[in-house]
This record gives structure tokens, sequence and C-alpha cells, in this order.
């Protein structure tokens, strides 16, 4: 059972991932954060840091939070405190 469920896991992070090139990003102004993508339906956080190509892929983040990133005055801070090792992730 563990394996089925860690099979279908794994599936859902690739599916996720490669939606990810999908999303549509958005610069914005601050000294670690490059680009951000959010889509609603799949609560799906992307984020372009700016000393990378990398993205980092955030499953289940509720709106309320991308939007208080990118409202937030420091998104880098925002970014570190309300996210970062918060939600699940890939990079990508």
């Amino acid at each position: 059972m563990k394996t089925i469920a860690s099979a279908l896991a794994s599936l859902l992070l690739l599916s996720v991932a490669a939606f990810a090139a999908d999303v549509e990003m958005t610069p914005v102004e601050s000294s670690l954060l490059n680009k951000v993508g959010y889509d609603p339906e799949t609560q799906t956080l992307v984020v372009q840091m700016n000393n990378s190509s990398d993205r980092y892929v955030y499953s289940d983040v509720p709106q309320s939070v991308y939007d208080g990133l990118m409202d937030a005055s420091s998104k880098g801070s925002f970014y570190v405190k309300k996210i970062k090792g918060q939600y699940p992730s890939q990079r990508k």
C-alpha cells in the first residue's frame, strides 16, 4: 500500500512540475526573487530566483499566501518566512 501511495505522490509531483512550464511568470522587484507565477486552480506557486534559471514549484499554496507575497514590501523575506520549507516543493 505504501508503494502505491508513494508512486501516486511521485506522479502528482511530476504532473505539477510539468504544469509549471505553463504558469505565466511575472517579474518582481526583489534582491532574491526574479519571477513569480501562480495558478489558483491547482494552488501551484512557481518561483525563480535571481541567481538561477531553476524554478521552484510549490504545491498546495493558498491564494492568500500568493497575494501576501505579491503585496509584501520585501518579497524575499516573505518567501523565506512564509513559503520556503512550508509547502511541498520540487526544483525544476
